[in-house]
């Protein structure tokens, strides 16, 4: 599993230095072989042949001539490359693929269980800074704290009967 964060530099070819704790976990898995694609918020998303194929054969729903699946496959599929990793731990990010996330010469990337995650760092930063008000509201809808509704009730209570 993946997780954690890292700040990684880009060489002059494009190639991104893969932070040890990754490259320990890709060891172990035998994740070598890495499809890189446009994700959300101008990020790239980046996931092992395995995860890859489940994508490909398992989540991607309907029928390839439904328009607005064709929409989302030319910008997740038609913007997807295959990489691997270099004996020096470093993965080649395609130019296209830097330009989209805004990527110069170093990139924050992260585990998200499954995937890797890679953003710019003033990507990443300009995003948490947009998202970390929510988060503690966010984690209440994702873990199902359901503190706030007795409260409320209890307060429209003793409004009620005074």
């Amino acid at each position: 599993m993946y997780f954690g964060e890292t700040h990684s530099a880009l060489d002059d070819k494009g190639r991104l230095a893969v932070g040890v704790q990754f490259r320990k976990i890709m060891g172990v898995l035998d994740h070598d072989t890495w499809f890189i694609t446009r994700g959300y918020d101008n990020a790239l998303l980046l996931f092992p042949k395995e995860r890859w194929d489940k994508i490909l054969k398992d989540e991607i729903p309907g029928s390839s001539l439904d328009p607005r699946i064709m929409d989302f496959r030319r910008f997740f599929l038609g913007g997807a490359s295959k990489v691997k990793i270099d004996r020096q731990g470093r993965l080649l990010i395609p130019q296209y693929l830097r330009d989209y996330a805004s990527i110069d010469r170093e990139g924050v990337l992260q585990g998200l269980e499954d995937h890797l995650q890679l953003w710019s760092n003033t990507g990443w930063r300009a995003f948490s800074e947009r998202q970390m008000p929510d988060y503690k509201n966010m984690a209440a809808e994702l873990f199902g704290n359901d503190r706030s509704k007795p409260a409320q009730q209890s307060e429209d209570t003793n409004h009620a009967e005074t």
